[in-house]
């Protein structure tokens, strides 16, 4: 059943970070394993609506953020306040606020959200407990980005960035999302709704400068590669098959080699593509929850 986008914001608590303040949904038992589900671009916790709860009623402490320009955190203009650092310690200040840390991070991210949680392997890998890993990138000669993010990046990016906040841009936002859902044109309309307001608030903004970034943001991904070989915690891939940006066949074994995955913690779920928290919600939590609970 799909939340609509103002039930689930009336679950969100707010924290105050650098630029702002951060908004983020905090479920299930105090004393559970602390799951933190990280969303990508140019999505929001909004995304692991299904997941959230499916984990929480199995027992887990699920955190999960809207990173500070999108979803309904505060939505700074200063490029600056975008970076993958910067979102990166944000995560950190959300697990050691007072009467909610949760000692360590067991992560779930998707797309290119990927590098915000790679920062923390990185920087402070003695935090990582366990990861798992949803449909994303630490290797740029296995990607190509996504026609959107390149769009964005060029000569017109700005004024195509707002156009995707404008009223117009639900039209974009349910392209963007028919391609990278198994469900396509299928989706509800208030998940489309839901996914674009957002961006209409301002959004755009950090998706721009993501775009902006994301030659040196990818010029990072061999140091993030390297953290991850050194990171030696358990770990599970789970990967929508029929992603067509990032190709199950060519980063599902990268990542399982650097990342030491036993071959029984490999799920590449057919009828889901990029999103596969909107195609396979209840495979996705019940593998999560297995694998962290062990």
């Amino acid at each position: 059943m799909n939340a609509s986008l103002p039930a689930h914001r009336a679950r969100l608590s707010t924290l105050a970070v650098d630029r702002g303040r951060i908004a983020y949904l905090h479920l299930g038992p105090r004393d559970g394993q602390p799951v933190v589900l990280v969303h990508g671009m140019p999505t929001s916790s909004y995304l692991y609506r299904r997941i959230a709860d499916r984990l929480a009623d199995a027992g887990l402490r699920v955190i999960v953020p809207d990173l500070l320009g999108f979803g309904a955190s505060d939505k700074p203009r200063d490029t600056a306040a975008h970076t993958a650092e910067a979102q990166s310690h944000r995560i950190t200040a959300l697990l050691d606020h007072p009467g909610r840390r949760a000692g360590d991070l067991r992560g779930a991210r998707p797309d290119l959200g990927g590098p915000w949680v790679f920062e923390i392997a990185d920087r402070e890998p003695q935090r990582v407990a366990a990861l798992v890993v949803l449909n994303t990138s630490a290797y740029a000669e296995l990607m190509t980005p996504p026609r959107e993010a390149l769009l964005v990046d060029g000569p017109i990016g700005a004024p195509l960035a707002r156009l995707m906040g404008s009223r117009l841009g639900r039209r974009m936002i349910a392209d963007f999302l028919g391609r990278f859902t198994h469900a396509g044109r299928g989706l509800a309309p208030e998940v489309v709704e839901a996914q674009w307001t957002p961006l209409h608030e301002g959004s755009w903004r950090a998706f721009r400068a993501f775009a902006a970034g994301l030659d040196a943001a990818m010029a990072e991904f061999s140091r993030y590669a390297a953290a991850l070989r050194r990171l030696e915690v358990p770990a599970t891939v789970i990967w929508g098959g029929e992603d067509s940006v990032l190709d199950a066949a060519r980063l599902v074994p990268a990542f399982v080699a650097d990342l030491g995955v036993d071959p029984a913690d490999v799920h590449v779920l057919d009828a889901a593509s990029h999103f596969l928290q909107e195609d396979r919600p209840d495979d996705l939590a019940a593998i999560i929850a297995a694998f962290v609970r062990r």
